[in-house]
């Protein structure tokens, strides 16, 4: 005996998206009372979603760095199909018994809709063996939503945590060094280096402004277009381009 049939999306082959229906066994038991009947279950899908387990793992890791609808757009999926992958894939709480320590732990916001501020705070753990473990889901960045997370950690493992890596936003920043007073804020690599090149543009442009002024016509042409070769690695430069961004170094009144 079967069961009705299920369809399910599973993960693509060759970027081509890829289903399986299959009709799950039914089993009656013959002799318990009144004949109760089970229907056969496998642990690579759930019954009621309409993904398997790797799919839906999948579209956790396509969340990084993106949002839940260019997620649904990407993969072809409803926005609540995305949500429902969140859902399950995410506990509602932490078993904080299964850690013996957090040691480094991880703020970042995601948007579910781009242009709302519509924002999600993920808090993740990096392991002894370099694996990321997600250890909650905060519904906004506000400082007293960041407090109230910290504080929800086991006084032993929160002295335990010895850095906090995350942007800028004081609103993190803050509520660690009240609640994590010992762990070293440790903002990431990336805003860092995203503030270093505003600034660094900013600079440059006003360089510029004051050498156009300076120079002689037929020098100061060595250095229009200059923008690109000056945010790149120096070493990767050809010499036309070398030459432009050591110009503009050697005449740099900011040096």
């Amino acid at each position: 005996m079967h069961d009705d049939p299920i369809r399910l999306r599973r993960l693509p082959i060759l970027e081509q998206r890829v289903f399986i229906e299959l009709r799950p066994k039914r089993f009656r038991c013959p002799t318990c009372d009144d004949h109760p009947t089970t229907t056969q279950q496998c642990d690579w899908y759930e019954p009621r979603p309409p993904h398997t387990k790797a799919f839906d793992q999948s579209l956790l890791r396509q969340l990084i760095n993106s949002t839940v609808s260019d997620v649904a757009r990407k993969q072809e999926v409803s926005y609540d199909s995305v949500m429902g992958a969140i859902n399950r894939g995410v506990e509602r709480s932490v078993n904080w018994s299964d850690f013996s320590s957090l040691k480094v732990i991880g703020m970042d916001e995601i948007a579910l809709r781009k242009g709302h501020r519509d924002f999600v705070v993920i808090v993740t753990l990096r392991r002894a063996d370099e694996d990321i473990a997600l250890l909650g889901v905060l519904p906004d960045r506000k400082k007293e939503t960041v407090v109230g997370f910290l504080r929800s950690i086991p006084l032993e493992l929160r002295a335990s945590i010895e850095r906090v890596c995350t942007d800028m936003y004081e609103g993190y920043t803050n509520a660690v060094k009240e609640e994590v007073a010992q762990a070293r804020v440790v903002i990431d690599r990336f805003h860092v280096a995203k503030a270093y090149r505003e600034r660094a543009d900013k600079l440059r442009k006003t360089a510029l402004r004051e050498l156009k002024q300076g120079l002689e016509k037929e020098e100061y042409k060595l250095l229009k277009g200059a923008m690109w070769p000056f945010r790149r690695n120096g070493a990767d430069l050809d010499p036309e381009r070398r030459e432009a961004v050591t110009l503009a170094s050697q005449h740099c009144p900011f040096r």
